[in-house]
């Protein structure tokens, strides 16, 4: 399984004066962190932090998360099971389902047995929470091509 790290974008210090920052430089963070995420082939991934980096891992058609080192996804941490979830295709979406884990699965705070996965959903597993995204073939190819100019949609066409 390929991984490709992300260094995690830095927090701000609540105590440092906003105006300091030149105008557009905390967006040119986001972007800056962003771009490797902007660049990732058409498929569906977790974002998992792990320390100062991001890490994130291609999903399968059917991938195992747990503690156990024969899992898809091991993740080392004594809150999660050894078999403590799966993320599977149900009908064309995808799905993550608790696998009988002690501490359960949370997809956007609520626990689920089981739920379908949109594109930025937040995902706990044990004590570690990660990020799912979903890069269509559509939103890569406009990744790509985001320096060109669109007409903007909301003009009227001019005679």
């Amino acid at each position: 399984m390929t991984a490709i790290s992300v260094p995690a974008p830095a927090t701000l210090a609540t105590d440092a004066p906003t105006v300091a920052l030149r105008s557009g430089a905390l967006l040119h963070r986001v972007r800056a962190a962003a771009a490797a995420i902007w660049r990732l082939a058409p498929g569906r991934y977790l974002a998992i932090p792990d320390g100062d980096e991001i890490v994130v891992l291609p999903l399968g058609r059917l991938t195992w998360i747990g503690r156990r080192a024969t899992a898809d996804i091991v993740i080392d941490d004594n809150t999660v099971s050894r078999r403590h979830a799966v993320v599977l295709e149900r009908g064309g979406a995808p799905v993550i389902a608790d696998d009988r884990s002690l501490n359960g699965v949370f997809v956007n705070g609520r626990r689920v047995r089981e739920a379908r996965l949109e594109h930025g959903d937040e995902v706990q597993i044990g004590s570690r929470a990660m990020r799912f995204l979903e890069v269509s073939p559509a939103y890569a190819s406009h990744a790509w091509n985001a320096g060109r100019a669109r007409p903007s949609a909301s003009r009227s066409p001019q005679s």
